[in-house]
């Protein structure tokens, strides 16, 4: 396919990078270059640590600011009619017109994105091109819009492919009046689960409420895409135009393990871990019978599990002490330290405790801030015991007031 305006092109078109992002990219490799150069002088002056160690942080740290200098002032891609060139560091890219089966976009953070060249031939290396830092024009994009757009045509093939199923409707209107209702509904679904998430997250109250709530979530997901005849996914694939619900299997699962390392003790660790992969397993062995396409791709079953692994140990943990009627053990126990850390998201506070009970040393235990906050050495916190209604045993601090 071609244009005028890729007609035009008689003289080659050099596209180099926007000055944001030259700025940028030489202002890093200035700064690495200047660290490392600064460890170099230290290393020649015998300062501590051993001159050995700042010469091993030197030279990467000087290298990786050369070709970043490099790449600002090399970095260019060249525009012919039929060829297009790509400048780097170190590395020339070149693909005919005709050597390309089609083109992607890779979204990337804060608004940049890449756009993949895809070759014909399998064993040809793509060519990418940051066309949101590089000062383009109409010719260029005239000449990325000749290239067949792969995701677009991958979309339209998986519309087709729903338009075309018999098990969800008696016309193609009418599966896709489905799909378009799935989408809305999925949105409202993964809306929820985020919802869900800040409360258990932010102001659990109450608090076996919003636990429950949490724990259902996943298995409301599978029973959604074991319904839809296969119209729900839980596996997100690229182009996939059927409605994602996997922030509804993942999601819960951090919020119930935050919730079981921040708010009990477990002094049965052992069998809460073993429990927790068993509960994981059946988790994700339902997930993998209500998704085929999970079966199909056995790093996602994979990965899946791993994810599935915090829902099981969070969920455990938190049953186990929920639904514990057993009257268990209270203990006055003496606070002979405290300390917390902090990160740059969230802080956690621990406070050293005296023996009791099962406990025969010292040790430290988290707590919430308004504990914290209260608490000081000397005094005095409760702690409650329990055997656990799956016999793990655990315990929780409190204040004694």
């Amino acid at each position: 396919m071609s244009t005028p305006l890729i007609d035009s092109l008689s003289a080659a078109h050099i596209y180099r990078m926007a000055v944001w992002a030259r700025t940028m990219v030489i202002g890093m490799g200035l700064l690495l270059c200047g660290g490392g150069a600064a460890l170099l002088i230290f290393a020649a002056r015998g300062a501590n640590p051993a001159p050995a160690a700042l010469l091993c942080a030197a030279v990467p740290l000087g290298a990786l600011g050369a070709w970043l200098l490099l790449g600002g002032v090399r970095t260019r891609v060249v525009l012919t009619a039929d060829a297009i060139e790509s400048y780097g560091a170190f590395t020339v890219q070149r693909l005919a017109r005709g050597d390309i089966a089609g083109r992607r976009v890779l979204r990337l953070n804060y608004g940049q994105s890449v756009t993949q060249l895809i070759p014909r031939e399998p064993g040809i290396k793509m060519l990418k091109l940051s066309t949101s830092s590089l000062k383009t024009d109409a010719a260029l994009d005239a000449w990325l819009r000749a290239i067949p757009d792969l995701d677009a045509q991958e979309a339209e093939a998986a519309q087709a492919e729903i338009a075309s199923d018999p098990e969800l409707g008696q016309t193609p209107a009418e599966r896709l009046a489905r799909l378009a209702r799935a989408k809305k509904l999925a949105g409202a679904f993964n809306t929820l689960t985020w919802a869900a998430a800040m409360w258990g997250f932010l102001y659990p109250v109450p608090y076996a409420a919003a636990v429950l709530f949490a724990a259902i979530l996943p298995w409301a997901a599978l029973l959604l895409v074991a319904k839809s005849g296969g119209l729900y996914r839980l596996d997100a694939r690229r182009n996939d135009v059927r409605p994602n619900l996997a922030v509804a299997m993942y999601l819960p699962g951090f919020v119930l393990l935050m919730r079981a390392a921040q708010d009990l003790g477990v002094l049965d660790w052992q069998r809460a871990l073993t429990y927790g992969a068993l509960a994981a397993l059946v988790l994700c062995w339902a997930a993998l019978m209500c998704d085929p396409t999970l079966r199909a791709r056995r790093a996602a079953a994979l990965l899946l599990f791993g994810l599935m692994c915090a829902y099981g140990y969070g969920a455990v943990v938190l049953g186990n002490a929920l639904l514990d009627g057993a009257p268990g053990g209270d203990y006055r126990v003496q606070v002979l330290g405290m300390h917390y850390s902090r990160g740059s998201r969230s802080s956690s506070y621990y406070l050293r405790l005296a023996p009791w009970g099962p406990r025969l040393q010292p040790q430290d235990v988290s707590v919430a801030r308004a504990l914290y906050a209260a608490s000081h050495p000397g005094g005095t916190v409760c702690v409650h015991e329990g055997p656990g209604a799956l016999g793990v045993s655990w315990y929780v601090v409190r204040s004694c007031h």
